[in-house]
């Protein structure tokens, strides 16, 4: 809607004013006590970004096709973050920590901070669109002593995120499958074998179709969002038409069960938190696809806040019928601890292994589309770390083939496919070690995620200042509560689900892995990213070239001015001469190819 729009609705003028008003009249204090600390501080966030628009561009050759389209970034999004199956998965930490409560009102907590984190996102990459993504932030938002340790710190984390991200995707899918087949009395579910055998199905599954059809990747993340969409639609409508008892408005909004846990109430919900953390995780991740977008610097802020809302959505439509038709605990948590609480959800609502089972398949669909979202960018990841010089071999993983007409890493792909089939192998020698390196996949990506914005902080905001995609008045604000939750999501992840009968196994080891993958980067940064690791580089011609172009537009403005003044039969300049189409005299314009003619 345009602001035209915008203002005939009634009150909005009003409001706006008011609004205004108010930040105007701080903002006059704040200049009235800017020799104070505080007053300095205070119109440092109320300062408005009032900056020309300025996209930075990047020393890099354009090896990959600027082929996708808003469309495309949105369903990445969506696809990545997988929210049906995100929430399904997760269920059980949400059932022991509290219940409806936990479900219903920490998924409003985990969407609300998450979109400040995106915006925060969005806000950078529209002024620097790069295939780097969150790790080139934070190479350009440092200062110059900083910016490759930053970037190499920050790239590893997003690597390793999205490595793991991708290996508790394919798991906990292959998981499902299983524990779908339990409800027929096959006790499968707990074979690490049959699992690992499913995993590997999933991974070739998702690679191929990366591989053989990535020149497809628009209708494929178009389908992702229908698919997610009518999945959603389709169990809704038919948990709430089968099943035979419905739970009150007051018990699906106020319901809280903390038996099992043994965290005390407060904390079991915010230990609960967990369960929505790993389903909106991978939002950082669709940054790695700048290359291959285009109008980056418009079209990716527009996906990645479109895909967190429609997340946000969507999440509500699907959790609110599921505690209408909620099963007690006990037949959830206690009496088939083997089988997913969720398949027990369909099967109990519908009183059919048939229509329990159909709906199990069209979440094992979101399975198979966030399985090649989450393989797509982590390809993309590599690629751009290999570019910079952060992986050895890099020779071999920068090299961009031509796979069914179309341009792709796919060395950078197969990396990606070992690796998540090397690491999947962790869950046979054990679980809880291997449940460690899952959760550190949502600690590794929140942390990527929050050192740039956490820079920007740093830095005064002053170089995402002329972005496309602005925050403006509220820019501190929202960065604020985006590096809060950071830092708390990734405390919240450490803690155990139960912590009654805590011992070894159960424990919550992904703090640990963590620090280890820190410690592996930290390693190779003093062994070779030193050295070897050049990290990310403006193109300082391009902006040269822009500045030069601006003096220039400046100085033929002024002249223009000046000959006006003069009378028609003096003039040396003819207006009636300016020519919008000729080739003579020409100002070249680096972004938009103008072209200006002064004659005389």
């Amino acid at each position: 809607m345009s602001d035209e729009g915008y203002a005939r609705l009634p009150g909005i003028e009003q409001v706006s004013r008011v609004a205004h008003s108010a930040i105007n009249r701080l903002q006059e204090e704040a200049v009235q006590l800017s020799h104070t600390p505080a007053g300095r501080v205070i119109a440092t966030i109320l300062e408005d970004d009032d900056a020309e628009e300025r996209v930075e561009h990047f020393r890099y050759q354009q090896d990959l096709e600027r082929k996708l389209t808003v469309t495309s970034v949105i369903g990445l999004g969506f696809t990545v973050m997988g929210v049906p199956f995100g929430i399904s998965s997760t269920l059980g930490i949400s059932l022991i920590c509290g219940g409806n409560v936990t479900l219903l009102y920490g998924w409003a907590v985990v969407s609300f901070f998450s979109t400040m984190v995106v915006l925060s996102l969005s806000e950078i990459i529209s002024k620097y669109p790069s295939a780097g993504g969150v790790y080139h932030m934070s190479a350009i938002l440092s200062s110059d002593r900083h910016s490759r340790a930053s970037s190499w710190f920050t790239g590893w984390l997003l690597l390793i995120g999205n490595w793991t991200y991708a290996v508790s995707i394919m798991f906990a899918g292959s998981q499902f499958i299983l524990s779908v087949l339990g409800m027929h009395n096959f006790d499968l579910a707990g074979n690490v074998f049959l699992t690992l055998l499913v995993y590997f199905i999933i991974l070739a599954l998702s690679g191929f179709i990366i591989y053989k059809f990535s020149r497809h990747l628009e209708r494929i993340n178009k389908a992702c969002i229908y698919w997610t969409i009518y999945t959603v639609l389709a169990i809704d409508f038919m948990l709430m038409f089968y099943s035979r008892s419905h739970n009150s408005p007051k018990e699906i909004l106020t319901a809280f069960d903390n038996s099992r846990s043994g965290w005390p109430d407060a904390m079991a919900f915010i230990v609960g938190l967990q369960a929505g953390s790993f389903t909106m995780s991978g939002y950082g991740m669709i940054f790695s696809l700048s290359d291959e977008v285009k109008n980056p610097e418009k079209n990716m802020p527009k996906g990645a806040v479109s895909a967190i809302l429609m997340a946000t959505v969507v999440g509500f439509i699907f959790i609110i019928p599921i505690l209408t038709v909620l099963p007690s605990m006990d037949q959830l948590l206690d009496k088939n601890p083997n089988i997913m609480p969720i398949d027990l959800v369909f099967h109990i609502a519908t009183e059919s292994y048939i229509i329990s089972t159909l709906l199990a398949i069209l979440l094992v669909g979101t399975v198979i589309f966030q399985s090649i979202g989450a393989l797509t960018t982590a390809s993309r990841t590599v690629y751009a770390l290999a570019r910079d010089g952060a992986l050895p071999y890099k020779e071999k993983f920068v090299t961009v083939d031509s796979v069914e007409e179309y341009k792709m890493p796919k060395n950078a792909l197969f990396l990606s496919m070992v690796v998540t089939a090397i690491v999947s192998l962790l869950s046979l020698v054990s679980t809880s070690a291997f449940s460690a390196f899952l959760g550190a996949s949502v600690m590794s990506l929140a942390l990527a995620n929050g050192i740039p914005i956490f820079i920007s902080m740093l830095h005064g905001r002053k170089k995402v200042k002329g972005s496309g995609f602005r925050l403006r008045y509220f820019g501190w604000i929202v960065n604020f509560l985006a590096v809060l939750w950071v830092f708390a999501s990734v405390g919240i992840l450490c803690l155990p689900v139960v912590i009654r009968g805590l011992n070894a196994v159960n424990m919550n080891w992904a703090s640990l892995v963590v620090a280890a993958f820190v410690a592996v980067a930290s390693v190779g940064w003093l062994a070779y990213g030193k050295k070897g690791f050049v990290g990310p580089e403006l193109d300082t011609d391009y902006i040269n070239e822009l500045e030069q172009y601006e003096l220039a537009d400046e100085s033929n403005s002024v002249e223009v001015d000046l000959a006006s003044n003069f009378d028609d039969d003096a003039t040396m300049f003819n207006n009636d001469e300016l020519d919008l189409g000729g080739t003579e005299g020409e100002v070249d314009d680096p972004l938009a190819k103008r072209q200006v003619i002064f004659t005389a």
